[in-house]
């Protein structure tokens, strides 16, 4: 024998119950020896709420409760006739049932007044109508049925709303039910009666329970839930996109999940099939063939320690605390006798083990009756002042991480807050078990889907870890970065399981959020053609709400107003990575605000692209500090753009050519002068200076410009080009004399004990920069460890390709999260 259980939306029109029809004919099969199948129902899908709101309606005396009760009917009528074709009789019955209804909201309406009893009276109708009407449709279709009304069998205390059963009782009647049966019975679920016959209701959800309580009774082989989800998921699929069916679990991890928000199985339901040790199977209405989960006494071994993650979306985190609780018997058992004499349900309770405060969570609904019964308890102590005032605060959410397994490894924990740290998401209380097997914490309601996300990424290998990206100043840095990304997408997919999704995109002007994804290979039309005005503000929230694994801002722009945006994401546990350099060579104050943001968020920051381009420089710089050297002097070619033009002067061009030419190639800013200002090598020491202790403006650092003689700044880029061969004959000069004693013209950055400088050198045959060609760049660090020969990074250091690609670097080690 099976029960079968049908929820509302498994019943929310005439094609969902044939579906579900279906499925208990095939169950019962064909046998006339015996009932193999018993089915139970709720309401069809919505009516509950229907008849809540009507009740509602009527009992302040609103009589929009008839327009209400006109729908309803509408809907049982046209469902008796699409689903019955001989439907006369069942017409009659439905619509005296009906005028019952009728009659007792008329009489809430004229008492002013709908009592706990009078609305559980209401409410069963919609089971009531749904199991009379399935009934007669299952026999119109071959297989016999009758209409089984709880009530008569499902015995209850007279707790409205949430009436407990007298197990023995019921479980007698429901014996002798099943004894003399000869159809399928169609049961009402969710409805029971007191012994006095007066009606109740199980609780919302308690059809489920119904199920089990019956089946627990006649020791059922297996107890079915129907639903519209393919089984028990391993989290919210609704907030965590890689949420999926669990094969199995055992009535443990079910019941804990349950009672923390996971709303598949109504948490009572469990208790009838453990005693028993009946199967309970969770499967979909809409996809019968998916396996859905099997819940028993114990859960196959699995891979994965946390089974499963679920979350309470709104509770009220209440603390007592004072120095009269500390080492005085009895404080908890007061707390709690005075909740519960109040009917207040605690969701989660954690105690500091000095004793000095009691922290629980309860409903938001709850919230007032448990700080007046505290407030009640703990009169006498607050008036002395040995215990506060009960801090209530609301906004928060639970979330628990559910498996037995938990015990048997070591680590979880660990590995659980390290997801949470890393997306700076903060857990403001902590409960476990001796068992080990829950672990919940409170967290602020808006890092709810962030800390389901986080948590599920850690402990479940999914199809792919989702990386939430923004870009700002998609120029040609930004677009080569963009088409990397395209190129390399299938690759990082395959290798690591890596999805990096461009989820905001902005120009200077524009901007374009889709947390679905932006195309890559449509990207320019996309913030062409649908775009908005850019709103950084918002741009940087839908960043740090993203759910995604790993959020990450990639700038790409030359802007010096960005560094609050870095602290802000960093701080909200966002990565940053950076091509710009003016955050990072602006004043020494705001580097190191940004590096301690870094710091307190968790979140990486990195912009080996800042100096180098491509070449790992800063990550080298990096660990010679971490290992303990110490770096004595810096000298470097950090301008490829200028290296080429030096070089194609060196080759036989004039100065003004070799400036034009890297300037068609794209190797120099917008305006050639940007790049032999030398304004930006200076940011590039300055960084290099700070990362190694010094702390260096700007300003400080003495540099001589490629050119002088004009004040090329002013120029436009026109008017530079028509004067700039006026500087040839002293290129020609210089370039001569330095070839002359063997030497080459290098623009050279260097830092050492005495001061940095900037300046074009004529660089000897023994210096690392000697041989330097095209756009290379190059790094000497002369080390405590390197002091007779210096660490030499030599490499390609200008041009869109590059620097993308040490961007791209950048990120892939931001979703790894190795430091640089």
């Amino acid at each position: 024998m099976k029960i079968l259980k049908f929820g509302g939306t498994s019943l929310a029109d005439p094609d969902r119950v044939r579906g579900a029809t279906r499925l208990v004919r095939a169950a019962a099969g064909d046998s006339m020896t015996g009932i193999r199948a018993a089915m139970v129902v709720s309401a069809f899908g919505g009516v509950t709420n229907d008849l809540h709101t009507a009740a509602a309606a009527a009992a302040r005396r609103d009589k929009a409760y008839k327009r209400i009760l006109k729908q309803i009917t509408t809907r049982h009528w046209e469902a008796a006739r699409e689903l019955v074709a001989d439907s006369e009789q069942l017409l009659d019955a439905v619509g005296k049932k009906l005028t019952d209804l009728d009659n007792l909201l008329h009489g809430a309406f004229l008492l002013r007044e709908c009592s706990p009893r009078t609305l559980d009276g209401i409410l069963t109708y919609g089971e009531r109508l749904s199991a009379m009407i399935v009934a007669a449709a299952m026999t119109g279709e071959g297989t016999p049925a009758t209409f089984c009304d709880a009530r008569e069998l499902v015995v209850t205390d007279a707790s409205f709303g949430r009436a407990q059963v007298d197990i023995e009782t019921s479980s007698e009647k429901i014996r002798a039910y099943f004894g003399d049966l000869r159809a399928v019975p169609v049961i009402t679920g969710f409805t029971g009666a007191t012994p006095e016959g007066q009606t109740t209701t199980l609780g919302r959800g308690g059809s489920d329970y119904t199920a089990a309580l019956f089946g627990a009774a006649i020791g059922a082989d297996a107890i079915e839930i129907w639903t519209d989800v393919d089984g028990v998921m391993s989290a919210d699929p609704r907030l965590v996109e890689g949420a999926f069916p669990l094969p199995s679990l055992s009535y443990t991890e079910l019941m804990e999940m349950s009672h923390f928000g996971a709303k598949v199985v109504y948490p009572p339901t469990i208790h009838p099939a453990r005693s028993q040790g009946i199967p309970l199977v969770i499967k979909n209405t809409l996809n019968p063939e998916a396996p859905g989960t099997t819940v028993g006494p114990e859960a196959p071994d699995s891979e994965h320690a946390v089974r499963g993650i679920s979350s309470i979306p709104e509770v009220a985190l209440m603390r007592l605390e004072g120095d009269g609780m500390i080492g005085v018997p009895g404080i908890a058992m007061r707390l709690f006798g005075a909740l519960a004499r109040q009917g207040v349900s605690v969701i989660l309770i954690s105690q500091a083990s000095s004793e000095h405060s009691i922290c629980f969570a309860v409903a938001p609904e709850d919230a007032e009756r448990a700080r007046a019964a505290v407030d009640r308890e703990f009169e006498l102590e607050k008036k002395v002042g040995i215990i506060d005032e009960l801090v209530v605060e609301d906004g928060y959410s639970v979330i628990a991480a559910v498996g037995e397994g938990m015990g048997r490894r070591s680590g979880i924990a660990g590995r659980l807050f390290s997801m949470l740290g890393d997306q700076a998401i903060n857990v403001r209380a902590v409960a476990q078990g001796s068992s080990e097997l829950n672990i919940s914490l409170v967290v602020d309601r808006r890092d709810e889907a962030k800390a389901l996300n986080a948590i599920h990424g850690a402990f479940f290998t999914p199809q792919r870890r989702r990386i939430a990206l923004a870009l700002l100043g998609p120029g040609r840095v930004g677009a080569t970065f963009l088409e990397q990304l395209r190129d390399a997408a299938a690759g990082l997919a395959e290798r690591e399981r890596l999805e990096i999704v461009l989820v905001a995109l902005a120009s200077s002007r524009r901007m374009v959020l889709d947390a679905a994804g932006i195309d890559l290979g449509g990207w320019r039309s996309r913030l062409e053609l649908k775009s908005e005005a850019l709103d950084e503000e918002r741009l940087l929230a839908f960043l740090e709400q993203s759910p995604a694994e790993r959020r990450i801002l990639v700038d790409c722009t030359a802007s010096d107003r960005v560094a609050g945006a870095y602290v802000q994401l960093l701080s909200a546990g966002v990565a940053v990575v950076a091509a710009n350099k003016k955050p990072f060579a602006g004043p020494a104050a705001v580097f190191a605000s940004l590096k301690d943001a870094a710091r307190r968020g968790g979140a990486p920051l990195f912009h080996e692209a800042t100096v180098g381009a491509g070449l790992p420089v800063l990550s080298t710089l990096a660990d010679l500090e971490r290992t303990g050297d110490r770096v004595q002097r810096i000298d470097g070619v950090l301008s490829g753009t200028v290296n080429a033009v030096l070089d194609r002067l060196a080759g036989g061009q004039d100065f003004s050519q070799a400036v034009r030419s890297a300037h068609e190639e794209g190797l120099t800013e917008p305006h050639p002068f940007e790049d032999l200002s030398g304004g930006d090598v200076a940011r590039k020491l300055c960084i290099l200076g700070r990362l190694v202790g010094r702390e260096i403006e700007l300003e400080e650092i003495e540099v001589e410009p490629v050119i002088g003689g004009r004040d090329w700044s002013d120029m436009d880029l026109e008017t530079f080009w028509s004067h700039l061969d006026e500087v040839d004959d002293d290129f020609r000069r210089r370039r001569d004399e330095a070839a002359a004693a063997g030497a080459r013209l290098r623009y050279v950055a260097s830092l050492d004990e005495n001061g940095a400088r900037v300046a074009l050198e004529a660089v000897a045959p023994g210096h690392p920069a000697h041989g330097l060609g095209g756009a290379d760049n190059l790094v000497a660090f002369t080390t405590e460890r390197y002091k007779d020969s210096p660490l030499v990074l030599h490499g390609p250091g200008a041009g869109p390709a590059v620097t993308a690609g040490g961007v791209f670097a950048d990120v892939l080690r931001a979703i790894d999260r190795r430091s640089s």
